[in-house]
């Protein structure tokens, strides 16, 4: 029975450019070492690894500006500086919004004072004639009757009771 070929784990890849520039302690870099010899894949994959790195070298080297570092570095302190919450775009908004609030609760206010203010103090000239509702309702059977004498024979004889189920104010 033929052994599995043992491959390289994800932290020996982790490993592989430290190892290919020689930067690995000698227990890891042993590790790698055995399993490279007993397995062909990762012999190519090391290879290719390799290769590539080599095309690195080949490849032009491009020089960064010569403002670079300084660029660099204001972009940073930018970063790292706190604009005040004052000058933030949004603010300005909140600000104008503020007063708008501000004024719409005033006059809610004073819609309520002032609603409270007629309805307890300023007399309503239609309350005496809902008050007086059912009385004119009836007013018609009323002017029918001709003394005081006719009604309390009326009410002896039961004349005002609600029929049963119709329930309802006198």
């Amino acid at each position: 029975m033929m052994d599995k070929a043992p491959r390289l784990t994800a932290e020996h890849r982790d490993d592989l450019v430290a190892y290919l520039d020689g930067e690995l302690d000698e227990s890891r870099s042993g590790q790698i070492d055995q399993v490279l010899a007993r397995s062909e894949v990762a012999r190519h994959e090391v290879e290719a690894l390799a290769r590539t790195w080599e095309l690195l070298d080949v490849l032009p080297r491009v020089a960064a500006p010569t403002d670079f570092a300084e660029t660099t570095m204001s972009t940073l302190k930018v970063a790292e500086t706190r604009t005040p919450i004052t000058d933030q775009p949004w603010f300005e908004y909140v600000r104008r919004g503020r007063v708008v609030a501000v004024w719409a609760i005033a006059i809610l206010l004073s819609a309520a004072i002032g609603f409270q203010i007629t309805s307890r103090w300023v007399p309503n000239p239609h309350e005496e004639v809902l008050r007086d509702l059912p009385l004119l309702e009836k007013l018609h059977q009323y002017q029918d009757v001709k003394d005081v004498e006719f009604l309390q024979q009326l009410k002896k004889i039961n004349a005002f009771a609600e029929p049963v189920g119709q329930g309802g104010s006198p």
